[in-house]
């Protein structure tokens, strides 16, 4: 992918956050578009003398150290340098685990406590890491029992779940968490009110439950109250909220159990923003549904989608990410996002944009 910006480099992976994007190149630099979180400095930040950044214009992230993985949530970033430190950048009103009190918005500054991190995952005033043991560690707002360990502090630092997990994959929505084991079984935490656990109720649970799943699971994600399943065999299941067809299917306004989504094709990943879902299908295929109103589902319309439709233009994709109200996917010809562009999360010019747009060539 080359633009002025990016000239010569690969992108590696992307990701979406409340209202920004970015991409993390294979030489393990990070660009980011759109708020807080993007590696851009806010206009009128006092302690900051910079010139004004174009806000369609991707922007270089300042690490210190090359990255090898990162997370994108509501206003915040994480990343794991190639030694295995986690690091955070952007803004949070409630601070970083008890330890910062506001965070840099343009330079990623380390989170000790974590050692050799394997992944990491950001929400709204929730965090998640794989550490160098496969253990899942987490911190931020302990509501409902969402850091899935017994803590007194309501803004709590980095700790251990209170269940071994050999995790692999970390999924965060709204006050709830996901863990995918290394055998492809998938645990589940917190916030319950609409089923987003998948466990059959709507009680909320402290401690990591395993889903009762008879097939194994390749990935995972989380939507604000809804969570998506990708098995071994390319079904996607889904479960949690529905009043907007985000499990891609009419009727009820939730599922406590997981659900099969109807698609065309077998999936090889899928992605969940507010109240909508995304599928890669293994010919390259796109497909959304739930939510339209700010035209995240690339339809080129508003109107919600109870049922999985194709997204024009995107059918050689090789991954998808959705954030709270746009969405984005790496094609062979380049970066593209669609959705909610209010903080130039997808790099246009246009609030909007209702079919995918070009954000790197």
């Amino acid at each position: 992918m080359k633009t002025p910006a990016t000239e010569g480099h690969i992108v590696a992976s992307i990701r979406c956050g409340r209202d920004h994007t970015l991409a993390l190149l294979a030489d393990g630099k990070v660009f980011g578009w759109g708020g807080d979180g993007s590696g851009r400095i806010p206009p009128g930040t006092p302690e900051y003398c910079s010139t004004a950044q174009t806000p369609t214009r991707a922007v270089e992230v300042m690490a210190r150290d090359a990255l090898v993985d990162i997370a994108a949530g509501h206003g915040v970033s994480l990343g794991i340098t190639r030694a295995g430190q986690v690091v955070v950048w952007g803004a949070t009103d409630a601070g970083m685990g008890g330890r910062f009190p506001s965070l840099d918005p343009a330079t990623p500054w380390p989170l000790a406590g974590i050692e050799g991190a394997r992944a990491v995952a950001a929400g709204e005033f929730l965090f998640g890491a794989i550490d160098a043991a496969g253990q899942v560690q987490t911190w931020g707002l302990n509501i409902e029992g969402a850091l899935g360990r017994p803590t007194a502090r309501l803004n709590a630092m980095p700790g251990r779940v209170a269940t071994d997990l050999p995790a692999s994959q970390l999924a965060l929505g709204k006050g709830f968490m996901l863990a995918l084991t290394q055998e492809g079984r998938v645990h589940a935490w917190g916030s319950n009110a609409a089923g987003q656990l998948g466990l059959g109720h709507l009680k909320s649970i402290a401690t990591p439950q395993p889903l009762p799943l008879a097939m194994r699971i390749r990935s995972i994600a989380a939507g604000a109250t809804h969570a998506l399943a990708v098995t071994t065999e390319g079904t996607v299941l889904a479960w949690g909220s529905n009043h907007h067809g985000q499990l891609g299917r009419g009727g009820p306004g939730y599922s406590a159990a997981p659900l099969p989504v109807a698609l065309p094709e077998r999936a090889r990943a899928a992605a969940a923003g507010m109240h909508f879902s995304l599928a890669l299908g293994r010919s390259g295929q796109v497909y959304a549904w739930g939510w339209n109103g700010h035209g995240q589902l690339g339809s080129g319309d508003t109107d919600d989608r109870s049922a999985a439709m194709r997204v024009s233009g995107l059918e050689d994709a090789q991954s998808i990410s959705a954030g709270e109200t746009h969405a984005v996917a790496l094609a062979a010809r380049g970066l593209v996002g669609w959705g909610n562009n209010a903080g130039g999360q997808i790099g246009s010019a246009d609030r909007r944009q209702t079919r995918p747009t070009l954000l790197l060539s």
